[in-house]
């Protein structure tokens, strides 16, 4: 499911929930309303696994990603599961606005681009006489080509950055992307940490199981080493305020917040902003992708219609000295 589809399908358990309306009954429900045969197929997996004595999260495991299992699985434990399904909606929410924000801008650099393939194959092709098929498809396979890499390259390395420390750091480096990146790892991490602080699990599973879904290798290796600290009865206040892959204020706050016995508070507020923060964080990277894409598309437009120019140039060359001036 895309962002959109999520956004709608977390959002119809959070009200049903919400309501008071057991998940198996909302399950019912809504494969009253699936809209397609794969969602229909989810749903009875789901109402059958709970029919037989699975959890709400195991239930819905084979369906969602494991970041949405941990959140979904920290609800339940903590009572919460309500606000579980609410968080999930507000993340695939934000993240759906700034994907068809994104979408949206790119339209002109696109249509910049292929205006810049098609133009020269066409008065190439009349000018020589030799046709515009070739060209033109030449031309279009070429921008296709690219733009096919260029997506599938972007993917493979988000991808190897949610296992790669190196890779994760070097895309939280990169000036419009980083932030995006850097906040939205921190809101899974925050909502993790803070359903299961509700539902008073120890410390050291809270870590562990938030460092997991923040699906940043060195946010969870600092979460992983905060989760052995707790483990053997220290504070992991002061040791987090030491590791890098939180920010400072975060660090701060937190080791504040457990000195005060107020964790509660402070990671449902930190949960909170950094969704907030990943929200806006996301809205200006997808301002800046089509204004990169725009310069590339003005770049390979100059291009074409410089090899252009250079084509009809060299036809005039030729026919004068055809005609012997």
């Amino acid at each position: 499911m895309n962002p959109s589809r999520k956004a709608v399908f977390f959002g119809e358990f959070a009200r049903l929930s919400g309501a008071g309306i057991p998940v198996d009954k909302g399950l019912k429900l809504l494969l009253r309303h699936a809209p397609n045969a794969p969602l229909r197929d989810a749903l009875k997996g789901m109402d059958a696994a709970l029919r037989n004595g699975s959890t709400i999260a195991e239930a819905m495991a084979p369906a969602l990603s494991p970041l949405e299992t941990g959140v979904i699985r920290a609800a339940e434990n903590g009572g919460q599961i309500a606000a579980g399904f609410a968080h999930l909606e507000k993340w695939y929410s934000s993240q759906a606005k700034a994907r068809d924000a994104a979408l949206h801008a790119l339209a002109y650099p696109l249509l910049i681009a292929h205006a810049a393939a098609i133009i020269p194959a066409v008065v190439g092709g009349i000018t020589s006489g030799s046709g515009i098929l070739q060209p033109l498809l030449l031309n279009l396979g070429g921008l296709w080509f690219i733009l096919v890499s260029l997506y599938a390259l972007s993917r493979f390395i988000l991808g190897a950055a949610r296992r790669i420390p190196a890779l994760d750091a070097f895309i939280s480096a990169v000036p419009w992307l980083g932030p995006a990146w850097r906040n939205s790892g921190l809101a899974r991490w925050a909502a993790v940490m803070h359903f299961h602080i509700m539902s008073g699990q120890l410390l050291s599973g809270a870590f562990a199981e938030a460092g997991t879904a923040s699906q940043r290798p060195r946010l969870n290796a600092a979460s992983q080493r905060l989760s052995a600290l707790t483990l053997s009865g220290q504070p992991a206040g002061p040791a987090m305020i030491h590791e890098p892959a939180f920010p400072e204020a975060v660090a701060l706050h937190f080791a504040s917040a457990e000195e005060a016995g107020m964790l509660d508070t402070e990671c449902a507020g930190l949960a909170d902003r950094a969704l907030h923060d990943a929200t806006v964080s996301m809205q200006r990277a997808g301002e800046w992708l089509p204004r990169i894409i725009y310069i590339a598309a003005m770049i390979f437009a100059a291009w074409q219609v410089l090899n252009m120019g250079r084509g009809v140039f060299q036809q005039q060359q030729d026919f004068l000295r055809d005609i012997g001036f």
